[in-house]
């Protein structure tokens, strides 16, 4: 019993483990929330998609098609026609009839203006659709025409 007293004596008090820290977290943890960022930012743009007016899917639609007829029969007429008939079925679509059909003229283009946040219509190439139209021959820059008319069903 003397040996057990002696060797008892020698042994050291039980010491506790440090508590665990909650910083930093665990790579899992990481993982799990770079994860569920990425799967917001999906929803979120997946929700922005869905909720996009029919009118503008259909008006970029139709822009595509005048483009593509442009690139191919290189008739800036017909070219000028359609995108002024696109631009006001589309504007018709978002504003409503009330608002939108009765404009012509300087008054249409300063609404264009107004819709693209640009002077392209009233003080540029798109002086061309209130008049080009009824021209014979049209000499416009239809690339800087097709570009002011992408930028206005852009911000529909």
């Amino acid at each position: 019993m003397e040996n057990l007293q002696e060797a008892l004596k020698d042994l050291r008090d039980i010491h506790n483990p440090e508590a665990i820290s909650s910083w930093p977290i665990a790579p899992g943890w990481w993982l799990t929330l770079i994860l569920l960022v990425i799967i917001i930012f999906v929803f979120i743009r997946l929700i922005r998609k869905h909720n996009t007016p029919k009118y503008k899917k259909l008006a970029i639609q139709e822009y595509q098609n005048i483009l593509a007829n442009y690139q191919i029969q290189k008739n800036s007429h017909d070219t000028v026609n359609q995108l002024a008939l696109l631009i006001r079925k589309a504007l018709v679509a978002k504003d409503g009839n009330e608002k939108v059909a009765g404009l012509i003229g300087d008054e249409w283009l300063h609404y264009l203006d107004q819709k693209s946040g640009t002077s392209l219509f009233s003080s540029g190439v798109g002086k061309v659709l209130v008049s080009g139209q009824y021209q014979k021959e049209i000499d416009p820059e239809i690339d800087d025409l097709l570009h002011a008319t992408k930028k206005l069903l852009s911000r529909l």
